[in-house]
């Protein structure tokens, strides 16, 4: 339970357990990572079109969608390959390497029990900063994607929403919310390999990636669809 007026945690239980904060933590940041954000990569991928078509027509829609289903194998297949070094370095458990690939099984589990029905999200709007600024960002979306929904044959905008602007944000959160790794206790004897990973998620996996050689954001794309969509939603919250 969460105090809106404060912002504050009261109480959480897991079944029937009674949890502390610093529990509770690992919880959420494990659900985070291996069962809900997952589901914005998956949904992602209907909000895509890798056709080489595209590359003379929408040249940045195409590159961006030949990274993201890129990523997508490599947190998907790839990211289970890295245990084996984490573990001979003492980062994880000997039992993220199992056959049976836990990890893997926990992003099915989160896959598989879908995005429930969120309507009454906008009564956190008065709460919330951020959600005042998905609700509305979400309308400037859709009414620029119906006007240049040309430039974006095969797609689904409801799936290039989440793929793009949940996920970056997504990302941002995580890397605001848990400012410390080692706020993850390791030696919490129910919840510490879930704080194992999360450790290694949040100092590898959750910042931009320096270097890269490519753009990838709105602003700056040179894309009329993209630089609309920032443009207005820089007027509502720029730190967003």
């Amino acid at each position: 339970d969460i105090d809106l007026d404060t912002k504050r945690f009261v109480k959480a239980k897991f079944d029937d357990i009674n949890l502390n904060a610093k529990e509770t933590m690992t919880l959420l940041w494990f659900n985070t990572i291996a069962a809900q954000h997952v589901k914005l990569h998956a949904v992602a991928n209907w909000g895509v079109n890798v056709d080489e078509a595209l590359a003379d027509v929408n040249p940045f829609f195409r590159q961006s969608s030949v990274v993201t289903v890129l990523y997508n194998y490599f947190g998907y297949t790839s990211f289970n390959g890295f245990f084996k070094t984490w573990v001979d370095e003492g980062l994880t458990s000997p039992g993220w390497l199992k056959p049976e690939k836990p990890l893997v099984q926990a992003f099915n589990h989160g896959i598989k029990e879908n995005v429930w029905q969120h309507a009454q999200i906008v009564d956190l709007t008065k709460h919330s900063e951020f959600v005042n600024f998905i609700v509305q960002v979400r309308a400037i979306f859709f009414a620029e994607f119906q006007k240049h929904k040309d430039l974006f044959p095969g797609t689904d905008g409801e799936a290039m929403f989440v793929g793009t602007i949940l996920h970056s944000l997504d990302h941002s959160l995580m890397d605001w919310n848990l400012k410390d790794p080692l706020w993850l206790d390791v030696d919490d004897p129910r919840f510490g390999k879930m704080a194992e990973l999360g450790r290694v998620v949040k100092v590898g996996f959750v910042s931009d990636i320096p270097g890269l050689y490519f753009h990838k954001r709105y602003k700056g794309s040179g894309h009329p669809f993209y630089e609309a969509v920032y443009r207005k939603a820089a007027k509502i919250n720029k730190k967003f």
